[in-house]
């Protein structure tokens, strides 16, 4: 099929609607506040390729491949980004992801600080030495996801569930966190917990 992205070239405020480029391949391509609608790109490479204020809603991006790409102050809504391995983009600066499905996805040795990850499911997905400074992560199902030594200071888990965060292994400092969701920080430590008599 015929790819509607030249190699090389930029796009700029362009406004792409209903486009199918699954399982292709998008090389070296920049664009810059371009906004995407109902796009398909499951198991698209987009290889060194520079997304700069670009806006993703109700797109599926399941098993993206993000090979070496920027993407910088980008925003995703109600998309499906399923499975995509985010530590082999060459950088990610200031991302926001708002009800979006990321389950199964890897956000290794990352700086997402500041980031924006609201009303989202994270089903099994890695934050490995990542760092979520001053992240906003509320309202988040994090079922069976993984924290390993990850940098949670000032990052906002209110209204977030699910989420298996071992104090001793990552960084908690003025992390906010909602009862009673926040009793599963206590899981893994040497203590007795329990209910008060009556």
């Amino acid at each position: 099929m015929s790819l509607p992205f030249d190699s090389g070239e930029e796009y700029i405020e362009q406004q792409f609607s209903e486009l199918v480029v699954s399982q292709e391949e998008v090389t070296a391509v920049t664009f810059e506040e371009c906004t995407f609608t109902n796009c398909n790109f499951s198991e698209t490479q987009f290889k060194r390729c520079i997304f700069r204020d670009c806006h993703f809603e109700n797109c599926d991006l399941t098993l993206l491949d993000v090979d070496y790409s920027r993407f910088q102050r980008c925003k995703f809504a109600e998309c499906k980004l399923i499975g995509v391995n985010w530590a082999k983009a060459g950088r990610i600066q200031w991302i926001e992801f708002h009800s979006c499905n990321l389950s199964y996805s890897t956000f290794m040795e990352l700086d997402l600080s500041k980031a924006v990850l609201t009303n989202y499911l994270a089903k099994e997905a890695t934050f490995a030495e990542t760092n979520l400074t001053d992240a906003n992560c509320t309202h988040t199902d994090f079922l069976d996801g993984r924290f390993i030594h990850t940098n949670l200071t000032r990052a906002d888990f209110r209204g977030a569930k699910n989420y298996a965060i071992a104090a001793a292994e990552n960084t908690l400092k003025q992390t906010k966190f909602s009862l009673p969701e926040a009793i599963a920080l206590l899981d893994g430590l040497d203590i007795i917990l329990e209910n008060p008599t009556s």
